[in-house]
């Protein structure tokens, strides 16, 4: 009679290794990111990084800007000469880029005219100059908004063509 040796036959090992292609399918499938999402992402990092900004200028009781750019944003101080200079030391208000194919396409800020920097000034009252901020990547858009109350919200943008907003 002869002896059985203990271990999996092939049937048992091929089961289980296509129940972990299909659960490492899923989890990928879940893990990769739309353009919408990297939008919403980028556009609550902005956010916070504006309402800290806010928060410095009313704590330091000194002015503070947002400069944005196409491909990101900087934060400036005043410098000792009274002119606005890009904070390179600070470790939270420091110039960001935003990644590959997403970017800033669109900046109306009151009281700005066509053609001027796209500089949002940040006072130490603590208000905000009302002002709407475009995110695009591919057909995807974000729009990030600033009332004069200083309150700011986060939204699929106009032209988005998605439905579930």
């Amino acid at each position: 009679m002869p002896t059985r040796v203990p271990g999996f036959t092939l049937i048992e090992l091929v089961v289980v290794l296509l129940l972990l292609a299909i659960v490492l399918g899923m989890v990928g499938v879940n893990l990769a990111r739309d353009d919408s999402g990297r939008l919403r992402d980028e556009a609550a990092r902005l956010d916070v990084s504006i309402k800290a900004a806010r928060q410095e200028a009313i704590l330091q009781g000194r002015i503070f800007a947002v400069s944005l750019r196409h491909d990101g944003y900087d934060f400036l101080g005043l410098n000792d000469q009274g002119k606005l200079a890009a904070l390179v030391q600070d470790d939270v208000l420091r110039g960001y880029a935003l990644p590959a194919g997403v970017r800033i396409d669109a900046v109306s800020i009151d009281g700005n005219a066509a053609g001027e920097p796209a500089v949002i000034v940040l006072p130490p009252g603590g208000e905000l100059p009302p002002f709407t901020i475009g995110l695009a990547a591919g057909a995807a858009r974000w729009q990030l908004t600033g009332e004069a109350n200083g309150s700011l919200r986060s939204a699929r943008g106009p032209e988005d063509g998605r439905d579930d907003r």
